[in-house]
């Protein structure tokens, strides 16, 4: 299922890069379709099973917030 991940905080190639890797290899079920560092968002193919806590989780590890999933 495709969904949209608002994000907050992302400010450069480097933190597309880093969001990129982190959420493919640290969650299992999702695959990433786009990040788009102007508009704050990510596109994924999501599994129902991801668990969304964890999700949000990992993305705060990395300094950016996850505000919202569409």
């Amino acid at each position: 299922m495709q969904r949209k991940l608002l994000i907050e905080g992302m400010s450069c190639g480097h933190c597309v890069n880093h969001l990129k890797t982190a959420l493919t290899e640290d969650i299992e079920g999702i695959e990433v379709i786009e990040v788009n560092l102007e508009g704050k968002y990510t596109i994924v193919n999501m599994q129902e099973s991801v668990n969304k806590e964890e999700l949000k989780s990992i993305i705060e590890e990395l300094g950016f917030e996850l505000k919202e999933i569409q």
